[in-house]
């Protein structure tokens, strides 16, 4: 069992995403948070492309500051 005071040990995958520097951790989420938003909403092709870059800009934002809220708080 582990010691009640002690704080649980997060997984390999995320201690190497907290691990990545910002601008990584950017440039890989981007490309995949603003895909997602292209196929799956049966809109027309240039209005989901527009909502893709504008929603993976905004997620991408918003797991990084997650991210380094989360380094912080391990450290």
């Amino acid at each position: 069992m582990s010691d009640p005071g002690s704080t649980p040990r997060a997984p390999r995958l995320v201690l190497w995403w907290e691990g990545l520097e910002t601008w990584r951790q950017l440039a890989i989420s981007f490309p995949i948070l603003a895909v997602i938003n292209i196929g799956p909403f049966s809109q027309p092709l240039l209005r989901s492309i527009f909502y893709g870059l504008f929603e993976g800009a905004l997620l991408s934002g918003l797991m990084a500051v997650a991210t380094a809220t989360e380094r912080g708080r391990r450290r």
